[in-house]
């Protein structure tokens, strides 16, 4: 009897034992799920103050080490995207062409991942105005230009897939990150903020 109770002890430890290696296999194997090595997530985007601007982008992301990653954000801003007809001035076009690269520091949890990335690089805005009043001649005035874009960015991956949910955003430093101690003031706090949502796809 005292043999079978021994016998019957080691089996337990070993059952026990096989299951911890298995949550630590799984605690792993889920870790290097979230450490993509590289992906791209296209997304749509708002910048919601003061006049709403749409614009679609891609980020490319590719984690070199374990915490660190390169990345490369291409965007399209369709710019005042809601108001392009207002007091006998129409938009004929107004856009904004932007391409930034950067480094980005990543975090992980159970089911996500989160980086925060400077990165720099050169913005292309380009628009074109006409005045229709009856009461005066028809005017048009254009204007475009390059200047540096620079800013940090924030990157949420949700799911542990090859496909997963990606949010961004965007906090440009310049040509001012903020201009007054008021959070809420729309004309230079609120107008830096761009939004981001898109899926993401697992490449390698």
């Amino acid at each position: 009897m005292k043999i079978k109770n021994q016998i019957l002890f080691i089996i337990l430890l070993l059952n026990l034992a096989e299951s911890a290696a298995q949550i630590s296999s799984d605690n792993t194997r889920n870790e290097q799920s979230l450490e993509r090595k590289l992906t791209i997530e296209p997304a749509i985007g708002i910048k919601p103050w003061p006049i709403s601007d749409l614009l679609v982008s891609n980020l490319v992301q590719w984690n070199f080490k374990k915490h660190l990653s390169l990345v490369s954000h291409t965007s399209y801003s369709y710019n005042n995207a809601f108001l392009r007809d207002f007091n006998y001035i129409k938009t004929n076009y107004n856009y904004s062409l932007s391409q930034k690269l950067g480094i980005g520091a990543s975090v992980y949890s159970k089911h996500s991942s989160h980086t925060f990335s400077l990165i720099a690089g050169i913005k292309y805005d380009a628009f074109k105005e006409t005045m229709n009043n009856p009461e005066f001649e028809i005017f048009s005035a254009s204007s475009s230009g390059v200047s540096p874009d620079m800013g940090i960015m924030y990157n949420l991956k949700i799911g542990a897939k090859k496909y997963f949910f990606s949010y961004r955003m965007y906090l440009p430093l310049t040509p001012y990150p903020i201009q007054t101690s008021d959070i809420y003031s729309i004309d230079t706090n609120l107008a830096n903020f761009t939004l981001e949502f898109g899926i993401g796809i697992r490449l390698k």
